[in-house]
């Protein structure tokens, strides 16, 4: 697994693929042979910047937690321009988005929007045009906002990246390096080592300074503390007369999952909220080490013993808040397969409603009349009815729950049997019957997203009746 890079790591790299291979085209003319004064010049330049290079903290920054990372920016509640479109849930500390709107006029929106919630925009980090951007700080954190459009009839395509808040020259490094360049987001080192053994020695390093392990890809490394990663890329460097090179990267992640201290081919995947990998453990040792280790982070297990299901064991953790993790265990050519998924309370609500609407279109294909069910609506809500057996209404912040029970109180009224929401966190189901006709109501409130109301009929279909 290869966890997302930010843009401009991605173009860094990019830059050091070609300081490390010193490739060359065969249709681009050789370029000419610098003059004795240009090489005193190129060398007197090189040695300015090398003495320019950050020199390492003497007090490394202690990675950020999820709270501090959250304090510093919620990409989960940042503000987006009309129109915008985001591809599936938002994340904490990941998110991207499209808009059909000049790339200057959305450029200016984000980093006006940064600068209201602290942050600053580096001097001279502003790019415009096709590939459009800039760089941001607030406090030791650091971010990308990249503004792309690929061609006039797309629409601008919008991406964050957060590096942390961990200087990547504090991290720790084999003695003798020889530092190339160093960036916010991107730090290079040279050694004369071999690539094997520099590597172990990074390990060692990483480890001691206290990050864990957390997958790998190829020749990277992946190191998290906190909820911060730390991408160690360890390689060989032709371009740079054959020694080894050390390229670290880093970013922000939007949970702290701990990995299995025997995973195989660990993956984290942000965007998704989902880690998997493959163990010699057994299901019930992978199963007591996430007991543990999540019930100290206040996450409790809804039964003693893993459910089965499918031939699969599920082991389902809840918080207070509705949140929920389910570990999926399996067994996989003589191995334990394990996947871990967290789902916020909105994202259960959700995975909840689809199921409610399945159950209520196998029902539609059924034998019978099908009697309309009036479904009392506010009359300043919009209603949304794409299927005659439900419907959804976004409400106003504080009254998903009022409009909830006020649906239940009138169908309650009508002869179904219910009882309208007790108090929940951030989302409750309501159930009511009538006969063998049934009806589930929804609601959810959630600081961090719109709240809204659902009504699911079973063997009815739904008339919205604004009062």
């Amino acid at each position: 697994m290869c966890p997302p890079r930010p843009i401009s790591i991605v173009v860094s790299g990019l830059l050091t693929a070609l300081v490390i291979t010193a490739a060359s085209c065969s249709d681009v003319a050789p370029a000419k042979a610098p003059d004795q004064e240009s090489a005193k010049s190129a060398e007197k330049a090189a040695a300015q910047e090398t003495a320019q290079a950050p020199a390492k903290p003497t007090v490394p920054v202690v990675p950020a937690t999820l709270a501090e990372a959250e304090a510093a920016l919620d990409l989960e509640t940042f503000p987006l321009p009309e129109g915008a479109n985001s591809p599936g849930f938002r994340r904490m500390a990941d998110f991207n988005y499209t808009v059909d709107k000049p790339a200057k006029e959305i450029l200016d929106f984000n980093a006006q929007e940064l600068t209201k919630r602290g942050w600053k925009e580096v001097a001279g980090s502003r790019r415009e045009g096709q590939f459009s951007g800039a760089d941001f700080t607030h406090g030791d954190f650091h971010l990308n906002l990249s503004v792309m459009k690929t061609s006039p009839k797309d629409p601008v395509m919008v991406k964050f990246s957060r590096y942390g808040n961990v200087s990547l020259t504090a991290l720790p490094t084999p003695e003798g390096v020889k530092q190339v360049y160093a960036f916010p987001q991107s730090v290079m080192y040279t050694t004369d080592a071999p690539v094997k053994e520099t590597a172990e020695l990074c390990r060692e390093l990483m480890l001691k300074a206290g990050w864990t392990p957390y997958g790998s890809a190829g020749d990277t490394a992946y190191y998290r503390q906190n909820a911060v990663l730390v991408y160690v890329n360890v390689m060989s460097a032709p371009g740079q007369g054959g020694k080894t090179a050390i390229m670290l990267t880093s970013t922000l992640l939007s949970l702290e999952l701990p990995a299995f201290p025997a995973a195989i081919d660990f993956r984290y995947n942000d965007s998704t909220s989902e880690v998997s990998f493959d163990t010699d453990s057994s299901p019930t040792e992978v199963a007591s080490f996430y007991r543990k280790a999540f019930g100290d982070d206040g996450w409790k297990a809804t039964t003693e013993e893993p459910v089965v299901i499918d031939k699969k064991l599920l082991t389902i953790f809840r918080k207070p808040g509705q949140e929920m993790i389910t570990i999926t265990t399996t067994e996989f050519e003589g191995r334990t397969r394990v996947r871990i998924d967290h789902q916020t309370a909105v994202e259960v609500a959700e995975e909840e409603l689809r199921s409610r609407e399945g159950v209520a279109n196998r029902a539609t294909y059924q034998k019978g009349e099908k009697p309309e069910v009036a479904v009392a609506t506010p009359k300043d809500l919009e209603v949304q009815q794409e299927k005659p057996y439900a419907l959804r209404m976004r409400v106003k912040r504080g009254t998903a729950f009022a409009v909830g029970n006020a649906i239940v109180e009138a169908l309650i009224a009508g002869g179904w049997s219910g009882d309208p929401f007790g108090k929940v966190p951030v989302f409750g189901t309501c159930s009511l019957k009538k006969g063998e006709k049934q009806v589930w109501v929804m609601a959810t409130e959630s600081p961090k997203s719109d709240p809204w109301v659902a009504v699911v009929g079973v063997g009815v279909t739904l008339k919205p009746m604004n009062r």
